[in-house]
């Protein structure tokens, strides 16, 4: 009984506050310092920079995802109406630029000088206005779109400028 006395005496005695002070020093027993502190809130605001730095990043893919997109619709839809209207598959060859949309009147995509009626029949001529009228509305100013033909095969070519500067182009081949 004695050994058992003197070990809950000793484990009491060592958990005691007042004690610990005498066990480990007075300089380890205080609350945090201001340096600790400080360096904490530096850790959180590295983080908090870090996760700020990936939403941007995020951002700015996802619209790159999305122009891309847009393109390959662009591509496979003029890819179609051409070969809907094979024997005049030569007419649809040529380039063509994303105009520039200023002034409040103007809204993105209405160009007058694309015309497109979907009530005519399919002519090379209204296909392309309607065309132009949606690479007008889905790429950004400045684009240029290019058909041209090698043979019976067709390359449209559509290149445009991101955010940074970089000019990025999607060729699609196939035969009408």
């Amino acid at each position: 009984m004695r050994g058992a006395a003197k070990m809950s005496k000793f484990t009491a005695k060592t958990t005691h506050p007042s004690n610990l002070n005498k066990r480990f020093g007075k300089k380890f027993v205080r609350g945090f310092s201001l340096i600790e502190v400080l360096i904490a809130l530096l850790i959180l605001a590295i983080g908090v920079l870090g996760i700020a730095a990936l939403q941007f990043k995020g951002l700015k893919y996802s619209h790159d995802s999305f122009l891309r997109s847009q393109i390959n619709f662009l591509s496979y839809d003029i890819a179609e109406l051409m070969r809907s209207n094979r024997s005049n598959a030569a007419s649809y060859v040529g380039n063509y630029t994303v105009k520039v949309t200023t002034g409040a009147n103007t809204a993105k995509g209405a160009n007058t000088a694309n015309t497109c009626d979907y009530a005519t029949a399919s002519t090379a001529a209204n296909d392309l206005g309607c065309w132009h009228n949606r690479v007008d509305a889905a790429i950004p100013p400045g684009s240029t779109a290019n058909i041209t033909a090698f043979g019976n095969l067709y390359t449209v070519a559509l290149a445009w400028t991101d955010r940074e500067g970089t000019t990025k182009t999607i060729n699609y081949t196939f035969q009408p």
